[in-house]
């Protein structure tokens, strides 16, 4: 599934890329550049603006309720949760890019030593060159994630995308 946010969505959008998804996101967009965009790639539209429905001409489109972060979260995953599989950290959160997995001697150099001496698997971004590996922030987040999105989170983790 891949989505696009308009710039009221920031958090949501990074929140999105978190579990996986293919979320384009600005903070500065014109309502047209957006809907281009989303016509051109096939993208869903997620917005928070009540008037982008009347200029979306036919465009596949979600409205957003809720006001803060959490909730706009759990509001799209329980939307389109028949087509949403979570994978976190599978892209990169500023890129929105999939990540790859590196062996452990191309990153020597490239993380703190003690990154380098306690973790063994590591992945990539492709495009900015940014290194992630698994430590507590990603438990943390997962943690989050069960707070925030209950059953959804468990459903999504064991469902296929469609």
């Amino acid at each position: 599934m891949r989505l696009i946010a308009d710039e009221q969505l920031g958090r949501l959008s990074r929140w999105l890329k978190i579990i996986g998804q293919d979320v384009v996101y600005r903070n500065d967009w014109a309502d047209e550049e957006l809907l281009q965009q989303a016509r051109d790639e096939g993208r869903i539209i997620l917005t928070r603006d009540s008037h982008l429905p009347e200029k979306a001409a036919g465009l596949p489109l979600y409205l957003v309720r809720e006001n803060y972060p959490a909730g706009q979260l759990r509001e799209v995953v329980e939307h389109f949760q028949d087509r949403i599989r979570i994978e976190v950290f599978s892209r990169c959160v500023e890129c929105n890019v999939p990540l790859r997995d590196v062996p452990k001697p191309e990153v020597e150099g490239r993380v703190p030593p003690f990154v380098w001496k306690t973790q063994t698997e590591y992945r990539a971004c492709p495009q900015c060159g940014k290194i992630f590996w698994s430590a507590t922030h990603r438990e943390r987040v997962e943690v989050q994630l069960r707070d925030i999105l209950g059953e959804l989170y468990r459903s999504a983790l064991d469902g296929e995308e469609k």
